[in-house]
């Protein structure tokens, strides 16, 4: 497990993330102390502060992503749970310290959900749809109790689970045409699963709550109606709303202290329904699946995450809602730095474009170009431009104060642009695109004028970087050549060729080298003069490595790929000196900024992280 290999070694310091693991169902938590937010992101379970700047703190101790996430009813654990090839682990954190107390091990491939007991004397853990299995767990000791199957045999494993909040050793899963009660027996330790009568109405269960005092149990399902049953009775008393079912199914509900529900669909409405007459009180609309609710205090206001990893700050008293954060959702494909400036920074990702502020992490600015995708984005050397290559061949560009297209190239690449760089003398830029094809433009008032066309590359263009003096350029591509450009002249200096797809290259500061990664998961050192491989060294032991950055100082590289690792190298030695362990996807893009003071990356998830540059 690389994952796990990587903890042993020295680790970069995480300072910050750009994101939320949406797709966690109720993986959005508000701790009991009313101050912090705890949720999933990549293979870490992010604690942020509720008020203020926001700040975080990281829980890392997971091989692979985090799948679920549970917090005590007083606050002082954490539970949450992981995918994995083979076994998959429970970590049981102290809040407080925000240190792991037991790592628990039973269930295979993942860990579906988690659920603690009133008085955090147990944990009960339900295994995926390849384990199907339920295991309760004895929080002090971190021992099993037992493991058994969830199913009864005519239903489906079970997905959902939900303690009781009055006794120890009663709770309730659902799945499948599956909705049972688990009764333990205080003096053996075992239990035994009662199915509740549900008089013949047969649902796929999605998500459990239960009353304060253990009186009715709701749960919410596919059909997009939810099922009313008493906890002693274990007897189906009522389904409703017979009317205005929730579209796309209930993907998650949570109930107040006066007996109210906040629902939440997969079409992203966020109702408070009154289950006495299932009449709706309020309801709003959000972006994407509701994946978590969570009640801050009371219910006096509540935070809604989705599946599209947005976070919604909602009041109860009139339903308005404020944008917490609004991360990418979609895979991230660019990042570029500002030119010389270390606190501003673009990245691309789906249709949208953000501006963020690097040392808070905050969102400056947001531009969508609806049902495109933006494939590249830079800044022109004064940094009054933005320029972004897109998937229908066209280059924009963008005013980076206000967002406002200033113009747009069309047909400036067939099959999408990959690649757009600036030249320094900010006249002009270089686009490299789908069609292997590099074009050299000036910049105009009102667009850009063709100048150049350099056409010896036979497959896509993966990245391309100007020379300082904008008179040479070098280009990677997925044909296995990298090729050295006179851009005077506009035609070929040198062609380096390798058993590899080149996913990037890159001049070492003083131009005399290249370094190059690809599918063969080596970085490769080049002469730049006549295009001479000095040596190789395999940086990764599994995947491709999808990106590279070399310091402004040339002493030290950073590279990225499928293995989901950020490794930090020394130039010379080619010594891998600090590995950054978290990201959930392949990382598609990596960046030292140019005072050398933080590290950005971002992966196939979505997620962009901010770590501490070691001097």
């Amino acid at each position: 497990n690389l994952s796990a290999l990587a903890t042993t070694m020295a680790q970069l310091e995480l300072q910050s993330t750009i994101g939320f693991g949406g797709k966690v169902v109720s993986g959005l938590v508000v701790h009991p102390d009313r101050e912090h937010l705890i949720f999933p992101l990549g293979s870490s379970v992010v604690v942020e502060g509720i008020a203020g700047k926001k700040k975080q703190t990281y829980l890392q101790g997971h091989a692979g992503n985090v799948t679920c996430v549970a917090v005590s009813k007083s606050g002082r654990f954490v539970a949450s749970g992981e995918e994995s090839a083979f076994q998959a682990t429970i970590i049981l954190w102290d809040f407080q310290q925000r240190k792991p107390v037991h790592k628990l091990t039973l269930h295979k491939a993942a860990v579906g959900a988690i659920a603690f007991s009133p008085t955090e004397k147990y944990l009960v853990s339900l295994g995926g749809p390849d384990d199907g299995t339920l295991t309760v767990w004895d929080v002090k000791t971190g021992k099993p109790l037992f493991n058994k199957a969830t199913s009864n045999g005519r239903g489906g494993v079970a997905t959902c689970v939900a303690y009781a909040n009055q006794s120890d050793y009663q709770f309730v899963v659902g799945g499948q045409n599956t909705l049972r009660v688990w009764d333990i027996n205080p003096a053996t330790g075992k239990a035994a699963p009662q199915d509740v009568t549900t008089r013949g109405v047969q649902r796929e269960v999605t998500c459990i709550t239960i009353s304060d005092n253990d009186r009715a149990v709701y749960a919410g399902t596919m059909s997009g109606d939810i099922m009313q049953f008493d906890l002693q009775q274990r007897l189906l008393q009522q389904v409703g709303p017979d009317r205005g079912k929730f579209p796309k199914g209930v993907s998650v509900i949570q109930i107040m202290k006066n007996g109210e529900l906040v629902v939440g669909s997969g079409a992203g409405v966020v109702a408070l329904l009154k289950p006495a007459d299932w009449r709706t009180v309020r309801k709003m609309g959000v972006e994407g699946k509701v994946t978590s609710i969570s009640l801050r205090g009371d219910g006096h206001e509540f935070f809604v995450g989705t599946e599209k990893c947005s976070i919604h700050r909602v009041s109860h008293a009139d339903f308005q809602q404020e944008l917490r954060s609004a991360c990418p959702f979609d895979q991230v494909n660019d990042i570029a730095f500002a030119h010389g400036s270390s606190d501003i920074f673009a990245s691309c990702a789906g249709s949208d474009i953000t501006i963020w502020h690097t040392p808070t992490s905050k969102s400056l600015l947001q531009i969508s170009v609806p049902n495109h995708t933006c494939r590249s984005v830079t800044f022109n050397a004064t940094g009054t431009l933005l320029l972004s290559g897109w998937d229908d061949g066209s280059v924009r560009c963008f005013l980076p104060e206000s967002g406002a297209l200033k113009w747009e190239q069309y047909d400036a690449s067939r099959g999408g642009v990959n690649v757009v760089v600036a030249t320094n003398c900010g006249q002009r830029f270089v686009t490299g695109g789908a069609d292997s094809q590099i074009r050299m433009w000036s910049i105009c008032q009102k667009g850009a004028e063709l100048q150049g066309l350099l056409s010896e590359h036979a497959g896509e263009i993966t990245s391309i970087m100007l020379s300082k003096n904008d008179e040479e350029a070098v280009s990677s591509s997925l044909d296995g050549s990298c090729i050295v450009w006179d851009l005077l002249k506009f035609s070929r200096k040198q062609i380096i060729m390798a058993n590899s797809l080149f996913m990037s290259v890159k001049y070492r500061p003083d131009e005399a080298q290249l370094l190059t990664v690809g599918t063969d998961r080596k970085v490769a050192y080049w002469e730049s003069y006549d295009g001479t491989l000095i040596r190789e060294v395999e940086v990764a032991r599994a995947g491709a490595v999808k990106c590279l950055d070399i310091s402004a100082d040339g002493t030290q590289f950073v590279v990225g790929g499928e293995d989901k690792l950020l490794k930090l190298f020394s130039y010379r030695e080619c010594d891998r000196r600090f590995t950054g362990v978290g990201h959930a996807g392949d990382i598609i893009m990596c960046k030292i900024c140019p005072n050398m003071k933080y590290i950005v990356s971002a992966g196939a998830d979505g997620s962009i992280f901010r770590w501490t540059y070691p001097q």
